[in-house]
């Protein structure tokens, strides 16, 4: 079969073959003059002069003495402009947001042709429209008229108001705009287009360099193309090549991707020579082949492309450049890189690689958050706890580290606060260049620098040759990031626009997440990698077209714009009416040669994708000379290793419960706290304390409800540490209650303490809202401890534990459990256990039994949990009347609060004043339970009432 291109390559070859140097091509887009020299080269058989091969866009700079500019350049100089014009201009910084939109609306302003001053007016008295807008034809003032008729001056609105004051000032915007621009010899393209457009005959043909200007290819045309287009083919020097299929020109055809053709056509001709065939789309020989494959995932689509390659007849490295992926969704490109086959053929890549996929870009957004988050205090600069720590966790970061930058790494986990001092930061070398806060754009500019330079220039010894190029590699990107603080050097040097540290990031942001940078090889060798738009007036053989979904082929999207769109439809400027025609062009074009076609699409509907196939598949599925085969490929993700609801206790788990816990082992200490994971969950027991899996330290940044409760002893411990000894009377106690002011300092320096491990910080807004609640706690506390005065303090935070014997087939062994109580106290004739619990306290229980059930409720953890620490200090101090206390903070009303276990057998209520009371039931059930804790017959399950896994840390090793 010969394509498109290699038709005109013989075509040129026939009719100008020793004059090719003459002749210009242009083409939408570069790669199609790489295939177009290569078909030509084929039929060439002594050496010639090539004919110049240019873009659409490069034709259009040879007329013109106009450069273009840099968007940031252009953005600089349209705000200039606006400052001049508008008294409320305010700063660069609000008007960069829609800078970047206006500069865009003029682009197509001048592209389409449009008369900006009748565009840009106000139209205050409808019959104004007529007198205006007289060459318009009726239909477009009718549009016209129906916008202004809904903006209704007459009734004004905050919103009308700012749209129609904006809408004054842009035709005087966009005049002094192209006059500096002008005078300064630069353009944005719309501006170099329209120098051009309007330029006159003569002056167009005069400057053409070439016999004849070969157009090929193209599509939709803007206005100024077509006045090109139309002068040179007026005066005899342009000739049209269109490439089109009969099916979707038809007048009767239902087909869009053949709207803007049939215009082209009736207006230049075509130049295809009379033996070419436009019939190919439905084609009935038995060659074509076409099928949809569904897959559930991106990651599917990409990982199929393998044996979809594998699976192409008669594939081999010589014909493998008529192949082609075709990625309507680009960001695929990474993934699918990692997917490819090694079966020896060479791979093309035409879109080049991404820096925003990069490990220098994703630190760049690291650093440029650094300096973000950044706040400057009394003693230096303070930075976000969380972009720290991503930042010394970056694998460019981390392999540059010293020791004393690992120093201060592993000091910082100890400060439990939202912002992270810079002296704690710089210590080495490294870090002391990392953490500095830049106030300006050009000292964010060298910061940068210096960070590049100093990653740039540091290499590992004796690195492999696969190390050495991925080095290579990375130099490069940060070469392309260089590039980009350059570009903005010459706009922060300035003094006539000035702008805020955020705003030259967002900027520099923006420049580096748009650069890519080209893959080395030969462009017309192997297996094409493409998007869509490179593969314009392409053919291939054989076609993979991945991301095949509805909303991404076609991408049919309203792009921000101040003009609106009835506006736009009324002048002729392109609108999303248009997108789907240029997308149903470029597929159907694509597809019509194509021999062998798979279409992959996502048929997961997740976010905000609906999983629908392209309507574009539904068409050729509901025509029958086009139905494609259907394949569906997804399956279900599902864990082989799903754990069971039950995990048999093995001698290893009897080994390591006896090592941690038994006297004779480690002596480590069986606290209430497992004792209470076992009866609510065994599997929870399993993983935290037989297992010892631990969730990784990390920076909270906030206080939480286990930090708060640490925080609510420590102020307690503090306020009666100087009463040790000392009977407490009520006044005593009111005042302490009473001195906001000294209670507001225990609460900070405990939260200091506690939190920041000794640091100073700054206060965040929900440390605010804990001191406020911490501060009402304590007034609770200490208004029932007056209730209970005089209260005598005993002891404060002190350790008390006993030992339990275990007999299991004649040998013993012995279990070591207690804790730390909170306070002991004497009060009422009674030595009191208290604790502190700010969650939530069962009010009662029905027996102690109770407290012992598997699956019980988890309020009861705090009853077993003091009943417990009653007997670990009336073994050490016996004869003692005992009372277990828990001051359930929540429920307190601030007056007296029975703090008492309460035991109601058959609903009657009985207060536990002496714990001897129900010493020896409390002990029978502790037993039995901490036996079953080390009893290798009892297995491990999880349990059976599934909200308690909600905030459970092991849940996800459960998969609930």
């Amino acid at each position: 079969m010969e394509y498109f291109l290699q038709r005109i390559a013989r075509l040129l070859k026939e009719e100008h073959g020793n004059t090719l140097n003459r002749h210009c091509l242009v083409f939408p887009g570069r790669r199609a003059g790489l295939y177009l020299v290569k078909y030509l080269s084929s039929y060439i058989e002594k050496p010639v002069w090539l004919p110049s091969i240019l873009t659409i866009n490069d034709l259009f700079r040879t007329y013109s003495h106009l450069q273009p500019a840099a968007n940031e350049i252009l953005l600089f100089q349209l705000y200039k402009s606006y400052s001049l014009l508008s008294k409320a201009a305010g700063s660069f910084d609000d008007f960069y947001f829609w800078g970047d939109m206006l500069i865009n609306d003029f682009d197509d302003v001048d592209k389409y042709l449009v008369d900006a001053s009748k565009l840009f007016v106000n139209v205050r008295d409808l019959k104004e429209i007529d007198q205006r807008f007289g060459e318009l034809t009726d239909e477009q003032k009718d549009i016209i008229r129906q916008f202004w008729t809904n903006v209704d001056i007459a009734r004004p609105t905050n919103e009308k108001n700012e749209f129609v004051s904006l809408w004054a000032v842009l035709n005087d915007l966009y005049e002094h705009f192209r006059g500096s621009l002008r005078k300064q010899n630069l353009s944005y393209e719309g501006m170099i287009f329209r120098d051009v457009a309007e330029s006159n005959r003569a002056e167009l043909t005069g400057a053409t360099q070439w016999d004849t200007i070969h157009f090929i290819g193209f599509n939709a045309l803007n206005e100024c193309e077509k006045k090109l287009m139309k002068v040179l083919h007026d005066s005899g020097n342009a000739r049209f090549y269109w490439d089109y299929d009969e099916s979707y020109i038809d007048e009767k055809g239902y087909n869009s991707a053949g709207f803007f053709m049939k215009d082209n056509i009736r207006m230049f001709g075509n130049d295809m020579p009379g033996d070419w065939n436009y019939k190919w789309l439905y084609r009935t020989d038995s060659g074509v082949r076409r099928q949809v494959v569904e897959t559930s995932s991106d990651t599917a689509q990409v990982k199929i492309v393998s044996d979809l390659v594998a699976s192409i007849p008669g594939l081999t490295a010589e014909n493998a450049h008529h192949t082609a992926v075709v990625l309507a969704d680009e960001n695929l490109l990474m993934p699918l890189l990692t997917s490819l086959p090694s079966s020896g053929l060479n791979i093309n890549i035409t879109m080049g690689y991404p820096l925003r996929h990069t490990t220098v870009y994703t630190l760049i957004s690291y650093l440029t958050e650094l300096q973000r988050l950044s706040i400057n205090g009394n003693e230096g600069a303070r930075f976000s706890a969380e972009t720290v720590k991503g930042l010394i966790d970056h694998p460019l970061i981390r392999e540059m580290m010293t020791g004393d930058d690992e120093a201060a790494a592993a000091s910082i986990w100890a400060i439990n606060s939202a912002w992270i001092p810079s002296a704690r930061l710089c210590q080495g070398n490294l870090f002391t260049m990392l953490f500095r806060k830049c106030d300006s754009p050009a000292g964010i500019a060298e910061w940068l620098r210096n960070i590049l330079s100093s990653i740039a220039l540091h290499s590992g010894k004796d690195l492999s040759e696969e190390e050495e190029t991925a080095q290579n590699i990375r130099n490069e990107f940060i070469y392309r990031v260089s590039l980009a603080l350059n570009r903005l050097d010459a706009v922060i040097s300035g003094n006539e626009v000035t702008f805020s540290a955020s705003t030259y990031i967002r900027i520099l942001e923006r420049l580096i997440r748009n650069q890519s940078v080209p893959f080395s090889g030969e462009p017309l060798l192997g297996i094409q990698i493409m998007g869509i738009l490179e593969t314009r007036a392409l053919d291939f053989r054989n076609l993979i077209m991945l991301s095949m979904n509805e909303g991404i082929v076609p991408a049919v999207s309203s792009a921000s714009s101040f003009i609106p769109f009835s506006l736009r439809q009324a002048f002729g400027m392109p609108s999303v009416n248009h997108q789907e025609s240029i997308f149903a062009y470029h597929f159907y074009r694509l597809i019509q040669r194509s021999e062998n076609i798979t279409f992959v699409y996502n048929s997961n509907s997740e976010g905000l994708r609906s999983g629908e196939m392209s309507r574009f598949l539904t068409q050729m599925n509901f025509d029958k000379s086009l139905k494609p085969e259907f394949r569906n490929v997804s399956f279900e993700i599902r864990s082989p290793l799903m754990p069971p609801e039950t995990v048999k206790r093995t001698a290893e788990h009897v080994r390591l419960l006896g090592s941690r816990y038994y006297a004779n082992g480690s002596g480590r200490m069986l606290s209430p706290s497992a004792i209470n994971s076992w009866l609510n969950c065994r599997m929870q027991f399993f993983y935290r304390y037989v297992l010892g899996i631990r969730e990784p330290e990390d920076l909270s940044g906030e206080i939480d409800s286990a930090m708060f409760g640490s925080i609510l002893h420590e102020v307690m411990r503090t306020l009666y540490s100087d009463f040790i000894g000392r009977a407490l009377s009520k006044e005593m106690i009111r005042k302490m209650t009473g001195d906001d002011e000294m209670l507001q300092k225990a609460v900070s320096d405990a939260i200091t303490r506690e939190f920041r491990n000794g640091e100073e910080g700054v206060v965040t807004g929900n440390e605010l809202i804990v001191r406020e609640v911490l501060l009402a706690y304590l007034k609770r506390i200490l208004k029932a401890d007056a209730s209970f005065a005089p209260v005598t303090i005993l002891n404060l935070e002190e350790k008390f534990d006993f030992t339990i014997s275990l007999k299991k087939d004649e040998k013993e062994s012995k279990v070591t459990t207690g804790g730390i109580i909170d306070r002991i106290d004497y009060s009422g004739g009674s030595t009191r256990i208290v604790d502190y619990k700010t969650g939530n306290i069962a009010p009662f229980v029905c027996s102690v039994d109770d407290l012992f059930k598997e699956d019980r409720k988890k309020e009861y953890d705090g009853w077993l949990q003091i009943l417990l620490y009653s007997e670990a200090y009336l073994q050490k101090l016996p004869g003692k009347i005992v009372q277990p206390s828990i001051y359930g903070i929540k429920k307190m009303t601030g007056g007296k609060t029975e703090t008492r276990l309460l035991i109601k057998p058959e609903r009657m209520e009985a207060p536990l004043v002496d714990y001897l009371q129900i010493r020896d039931q409390f002990m029978q059930g502790l037993r039995d339970t901490i036996s079953k804790i080390f009893d290798p017959g009892e297995d491990f399950t999880m349990t059976p009432t599934d909200s308690k896994c909600a905030y459970c840390k092991y849940r996800i090793l459960c998969m609930r």
